[in-house]
């Protein structure tokens, strides 16, 4: 059958993205599944293209190719080629929306002997390619600051997940949710206030070339336990004591905590790790506004109820006569 065969030697004018996915990736291409790059190229001209497209456009394919395949009775391993579209098809059913285990599920694919299965594997495996030929970038996303904390955001807003105006009374917003807002905002000013001294204490101590020697010669939690005490602390309450070849995850995977993130945020948010890891600079502004915070909150905690100077009842004199030894009974 013409449609599922592989045809190595063709003309590059069918679609511009099939002849750079062979060319440049070594798609194995298969007749049938030029419709499909076809239609991924479309969608991604039109937006970026997401995971969930990328998923319904493959299942929508695979399944015409399956009732195609069982209309011919004559076709060579027709059972078995059945029996592996089928699998995919499964795959494909499912909710898992991230491109990493697309990419995975598509190796396993490749290792099939039979050539539309190898070609469907190897353009699972593709799909971020799909995006950058067709001008979406594939770099993480920019790198910015919730205005109320020291986590990264991603995407629109100028407030992380925790930190997220919360809606009154509607549904989906814990009181949790709100307790952490408001309690943000009104730290504020005393958050904004830890940021300044501690700015400018890291330019009049060099703090910053002292952090990348830190790191150079494997000593980073000293370094941390002496200038971001608050935020060590925490860093060995959530993830334990790393070691020090390991502290740099660990730093990251403890402060930039958000709740549960799926599809492709959570393959964004891990991508921004990947590279903080890598970015000293980054994880000390990090830091540095993680001991702000934590600072802060320490501060503003410690003056509440009975903490806060002259809280409490005034001390009474006692209603109870002094004893007076002259007076006791022996």
């Amino acid at each position: 059958m013409r449609a599922i065969r592989h045809e190595p030697n063709w003309k590059p004018q069918v679609n511009l993205l099939v002849f750079h996915l062979c060319k440049a990736h070594g798609w194995r291409r298969v007749n049938g599944w030029v419709p499909l790059v076809v239609e991924l190229s479309e969608q991604a001209a039109k937006e970026t293209l997401r995971p969930v497209h990328f998923r319904l456009a493959l299942k929508k394919h695979v399944s015409a190719l399956i009732v195609e395949v069982e209309a011919h009775a004559e076709l060579p391993e027709r059972e078995r080629l059945i029996h592996e579209l089928s699998s995919a098809c499964t795959f494909l059913s499912g909710r898992e929306l991230r491109w990493a285990t697309f990419a995975k599920q598509g190796r396993s694919l490749s290792r099939s002997a039979l050539a539309p299965i190898v070609s469907l594997g190897q353009l699972m495996a593709l799909g971020p390619e799909v995006k950058v030929f067709c001008g979406h970038k594939a770099s993480p996303p920019s790198r910015r600051f919730c205005a109320m904390c020291w986590r990264y955001v991603l995407g629109a807003g100028k407030h992380c997940r925790e930190h997220r105006v919360p809606a009154g009374g509607s549904a989906g917003q814990s009181s949790q949710a709100r307790d952490g807002y408001w309690f943000c905002r009104k730290l504020s000013p005393q958050f904004n206030d830890h940021i300044r001294v501690l700015s400018s204490h890291a330019r009049r101590e060099m703090l910053r070339s002292r952090w990348r020697e830190a790191i150079e010669i494997a000593r980073v939690t000293p370094w941390l336990k002496r200038y971001r005490p608050h935020a060590w602390g925490v860093v060995v309450g959530r993830v334990g004591r790393p070691d020090e070849g390991s502290v740099l995850p660990a730093i990251v995977r403890a402060l930039d905590d958000h709740g549960p993130e799926f599809g492709e945020m959570l393959e964004q948010r891990e991508a921004l790790h990947r590279d903080l890891v890598d970015d000293r600079a980054a994880v000390f502004d990090l830091l540095l506004r993680a001991e702000a915070w934590f600072g802060a909150a320490a501060e503003r905690r410690a003056g509440w109820g009975g903490g806060r100077a002259g809280a409490g009842r005034p001390a009474r004199a006692s209603t109870f006569p002094v004893s007076d030894d002259r007076n006791r009974v022996s």
